[in-house]
């Protein structure tokens, strides 16, 4: 069970693209949703699938502050026109 009750879940995502950024990373990723869903199952919830590709860039800052309050910032984008 994941801890973000009422979260969307990958699922929705199916035949759709998935867009992330992070500002302080400076990057900016397009991700397949079907490929996703194949690869961390339909059941998992957006939230969590945003760690797990942070952690995935390399990200150390996504699951909890560091002692000097930076967190990640890596978020859902909107499609780039």
């Amino acid at each position: 069970m994941h801890a973000f009750k009422g979260a969307r879940a990958l699922s929705e995502f199916a035949n759709r693209k998935i867009y992330v950024e992070c500002l302080k990373c400076e990057i900016w990723r397009r991700y397949d949703g079907d490929a996703m869903i194949a690869r961390v199952g339909h059941d998992a919830v957006m939230p969590d699938l945003l760690n797990r590709i942070a952690r995935g860039n390399g990200c150390t800052l996504n699951d909890a502050p560091t002692p000097n309050g930076i967190r990640c910032a890596m978020h859902y984008a909107h499609v780039r026109i």
